[in-house]
């Protein structure tokens, strides 16, 4: 085993064992959460195969099945070792580099444990911004959308969109060709995709990333009709910070942020993008949803938000990402 197959061990081992071992996915994540909170599937599996699979718990039938899928264990590894090279970022549940939005908005049943990127993940530090629309929007509110989100990254935060036809693909080439850093959720296996060339040349810039919680290797039979793809919409939506939510039909675009835990519909009327990136780089507030209304409700006014503090609040809950924390001083200089 070389280095670089060591150092990956316990991540090539949960992709196993979800993907490629034979047990039902159900069984496979109880077997990770069990035993591999603190890596001990890798040091199991580094005192022989035999050990490894004695360690899981699991019924002789499943242990015989596990035997004989572990005779591929070299292809599949050299395998997971090229998709590196490639580019392919594999980040578990219990690494710093998972999205944080992941675990505040997702029940522990739901959370994905592996999370696959390729291009630049520094945007994942970032708040970011999802697009989202319950039915085709109309052509006022995209045409809002393309200038707000144009705006909100000028302030610091990240647009992120989902890979398919329609207003999301507008707004994508919107930001392709403006050269504007995004993420874009793949409703796909990332080595089964075949990026655009616009695309290709932005992730190569580091000005987009794609991520997916699904196989590396899997896309649907048919590209127009893929299962995978509501389960792409509620990862995005679980990603965001805040939801830029299109309404069809408005005369008039008058956007406001709703916290998830209000039901009566009163929103914070959208002032600036400023104020929405310090809202957003409060690590303690849940992720605000953004809608479209035409007569946003009256709301009390809240104070401005200090840069300084929020950095403070930050640091207290461990690492600051870099690229947060210097555009909070940014504006803080302004």
């Amino acid at each position: 085993m070389d280095a670089s197959s060591h150092t990956h061990l316990e991540t090539d081992l949960w992709r196993w064992l979800l993907f490629h071992s034979g047990l039902r996915r159900r069984r496979a994540r109880h077997v990770i959460l069990q035993h591999g909170q603190s890596q001990a599937l890798s040091l199991f599996f580094q005192q022989g195969p035999m050990f490894f699979v004695r360690q899981l718990g699991l019924t002789e039938e499943e242990e015989a099945a596990l035997q004989e899928r572990l005779a591929d264990w070299a292809m599949w590894q050299s395998r997971m070792d090229g998709e590196r090279e490639q580019g392919l970022v594999t980040v578990r549940i219990n690494e710093p580099g998972y999205p944080p939005t992941l675990l505040r908005h997702l029940a522990q049943e739901q959370r994905p444990l592996l999370v696959f990127w390729r291009g630049e993940g520094m945007l994942l530090e970032m708040p970011l911004v999802l697009v989202s629309a319950a039915s085709t929007p109309s052509e006022e509110a995209v045409v809002w959308a393309q200038e707000t989100l144009l705006a909100l990254a000028e302030e610091g935060m990240v647009p992120l969109l989902v890979a398919r036809p329609g207003y999301e693909a507008r707004l994508a080439r919107v930001l392709l060709e403006g050269e504007v850093p995004f993420v874009l959720v793949i409703p796909q296996g990332l080595m089964a995709y075949e990026p655009p060339s616009g695309l290709a040349r932005a992730m190569d810039a580091s000005r987009t990333l794609l991520v997916s919680p699904f196989q590396p290797d899997w896309k649907p039979e048919a590209a127009d009709r893929n299962p995978m793809l509501p389960h792409a919409v509620s990862f995005a939506q679980a990603l965001a910070s805040a939801q830029l939510a299109l309404t069809p039909g408005i005369e008039a675009v008058s956007p406001c942020f709703a916290w998830p835990e209000l039901v009566s519909g009163d929103c914070e009327p959208y002032q600036d993008p400023e104020i929405l990136f310090l809202r957003l780089a409060e690590a303690a507030v849940p992720a605000p949803t953004v809608q479209i209304t035409p007569q946003p409700e009256p709301v009390v006014e809240l104070p401005p938000l200090r840069p300084e503090e929020i950095l403070a609040t930050l640091a207290q809950g461990g690492r600051v990402p870099e690229a947060l924390a210097r555009r909070l001083k940014e504006v803080q200089g302004d």
